[in-house]
């Protein structure tokens, strides 16, 4: 399962990467007189309301999605890692006061604090990434920290001290290394929830707006036609779902492989 879902990530990395290589149409160009047309050989996935082929909406859908979660995840990363790092091996009142920042974040419900913030900035697809970035930060740092706590006792770092480096040092060159692993594994995992993230904000008008052909926005432009033309919701919920449910099972795989403590199990 786990080498099928890697097949299927870099299929789609692949078309999201060369979208116009893939796509038979302009995903932008509209023509209302085929407008609503049924799968057929010129339209495979159809056409939607304003007669875009669907088909080359879903694939550059693919790379707006997939390149979203990427940012979220990025954006978390670069925020969560510094501050789990730093308050793991400071200690004391500064570990108290960041983990007392993060559970004040983390009180909030996620999604709904992200539509708070696109709400000051305005609705957008990057606004909506920047928000659900700065909402997300609290899982990775939390499970920074906690890497970092268990690592900081360990006899290479103490080694590290012994030698007479700096904590700095010992922070980035000795413990940093080896927290990756959980770290990289979380994000994984944390990209496939951030394109259900981004989708449910696309979805109730708030993430990306139209014409952008972002998996979310299509699902809810469909919605109104789920009777008569069923495909404009399903086919982009059937590509984001096959996404979500690879990146899964390749994060899980990830984790038995990075852990030793799984791997014969």
């Amino acid at each position: 399962m786990v080498v099928v879902a890697m097949a299927i990530i870099v299929l789609f990395l692949l078309m999201a990467a060369f979208a116009p290589l893939f796509t038979p149409y302009d995903p932008l160009h509209q023509n209302i007189d085929i407008a609503l047309t049924d799968p057929n050989i010129e339209h495979p996935f159809g056409t939607d309301r304003l007669g875009r082929d669907l088909l080359s909406r879903v694939i550059h859908g693919a790379r707006v999605s997939l390149l979203s979660g990427v940012q979220v995840v990025l954006i978390a990363t670069l925020i969560g890692v510094p501050i789990g790092l730093i308050s793991g091996f400071v200690g004391g009142k500064a570990d108290e006061t960041m983990m007392r920042i993060t559970d004040m974040v983390i009180a909030f419900p996620g999604l709904l604090l992200a539509i708070f913030l696109i709400v000051r900035l305005g609705p957008s697809l990057q606004n909506a990434i920047l928000a659900l970035g700065l909402t997300w930060w609290p899982l990775l740092a939390r499970i920074t920290r906690g890497e970092v706590l268990r690592e900081k006792e360990q006899d290479y770092a103490s080694a590290a001290r012994a030698l007479g480096k700096s904590n700095f040092q010992i922070m980035v060159r000795e413990i940093l290394p080896n927290v990756w692993g959980p770290v990289i594994v979380t994000a994984t995992m944390s990209v496939a929830e951030a394109i259900l993230a981004t989708a449910a904000l696309g979805f109730i008008g708030v993430g990306a707006q139209p014409p952008n052909p972002e998996w979310g926005l299509m699902i809810s432009e469909g919605r109104d036609y789920l009777i008569s033309n069923w495909y404009l919701s399903t086919l982009p919920g059937v590509a984001m779902f096959v996404v979500v449910l690879s990146l899964i099972l390749f994060g899980d795989g990830l984790r038995d492989s990075l852990d030793p403590t799984l791997r014969h199990q």
